[in-house]
């Protein structure tokens, strides 16, 4: 991934001249060298070095800040208005001044390293700048807590090669006239991980403090070399209610109600998640309401069927979810899709 830095003059580059973009798959390594280059060579660069020490930064030292990461296909931003939201209601929850010509700056970056990338991911992180006060503390009025905005990109392969044909609603409204990207069928696994409640206003949040998915991350990695078919992990809160993946929220049908799709709550743990909302919006337009509903140990052999949804990856339907020493089969029949 190639990193930049947002100034008031354009894009500062951070990465060090001749570095290679890191591909989100090895088939696209390829893609990733000519997208290296092509950004050098068309995105303004205004120096070789970062504007701010790095000790220096909050963002280092106490996780204060944010990040939000967009699926690039062809050459356009996923989702863009959700990725929006995201960014404004962040910087107001976290009292962070980010102004309307920071912010035109920022989505004009965006877009151009999405139209060089074609295909790949774009991830913007925000930080509060540094405060002249001792440790934790900001300034009092927000106009002094101004954001400092780092910009990635890496190409990578077509995220995607179908959509989910279940979402697709013919709507007309502007922000949901895109189809949802939908991956093949995996098998997931319940992790032991559990996530770190929060309040209000932290709650929900894509904050900085992932320690938490560190660990869930990490879980998941060593479990892969026991089951290798293994994508992804269900992860619990502290109360015991699976609430999302280790890298997506997730979706579910009971039996023997398979009309409803439910989703856990995201009231103190866990992430709420742009394609969560997108999704949510999408069967709200075609009159099938989305269920807030806890998801408890005993619910989890009446599941029909499950997907794990991110905003880069779109739908990822689920044909197993290993639970202890259980295997759940599930159905895919409603993704379209064989075998």
């Amino acid at each position: 991934m190639i990193w930049y830095q947002l100034t008031d003059s354009g894009l500062l580059r951070l990465s060090q001249q001749g570095e290679q973009s890191q591909p989100l798959s090895e088939t696209a390594s390829h893609t990733a060298d000519q997208t290296a280059n092509q950004s050098t060579a068309t995105i303004p660069i205004t120096s070789p070095v970062a504007a701010e020490v790095i000790p220096q930064l909050r963002a280092l030292a106490y996780g204060d800040g944010f990040f939000t990461t967009m699926g690039v296909h062809h050459g356009q931003l996923q989702w863009q208005t959700y990725h929006q939201q995201r960014l404004q209601h962040h910087c107001q929850a976290l009292h962070l001044n980010y102004s309307s010509h920071t912010e035109q700056l920022l989505w004009s970056s965006a877009k151009q390293l999405a139209k060089e990338a074609k295909h790949g991911i774009v991830k913007v992180i925000v930080s509060r700048q540094s405060q002249p006060l001792r440790g934790y503390a900001y300034h009092p009025n927000v106009i002094h807590n101004g954001c400092l905005i780092w910009l990635g990109v890496a190409a990578s392969a077509l995220l995607a090669e179908q959509y989910a044909s279940f979402l697709q609603s013919h709507t007309t409204q502007s922000a949901l006239a895109q189809n949802v990207l939908q991956q093949v069928p995996i098998t997931a696994i319940c992790l032991q991980s559990q996530l770190a409640s929060l309040p209000k206003p932290l709650a929900g949040l894509k904050s900085l403090n992932r320690l938490d998915g560190v660990m869930a991350a990490g879980e998941l990695q060593r479990l892969k070399q026991i089951h290798p078919e293994v994508a992804e992990g269900l992860v619990a809160d502290m109360s015991g209610n699976w609430t999302e993946g280790v890298m997506s929220n997730v979706f579910y049908q009971l039996r023997p109600d398979e009309a409803t799709w439910y989703t856990p709550p995201i009231d103190a743990a866990g992430v709420k998640g742009v394609m969560r909302q997108v999704i949510i919006d999408q069967l709200a337009v075609q009159g099938r309401p989305v269920v807030e509903r806890a998801l408890r140990d005993e619910d989890l052999s009446a599941i029909s069927a499950m997907f794990f949804c991110n905003a880069v990856r779109g739908v990822i339907p689920v044909r197993e979810l290993i639970v202890a020493d259980q295997r759940l089969a599930l159905s895919t029949s409603i993704y379209s899709i064989s075998g």
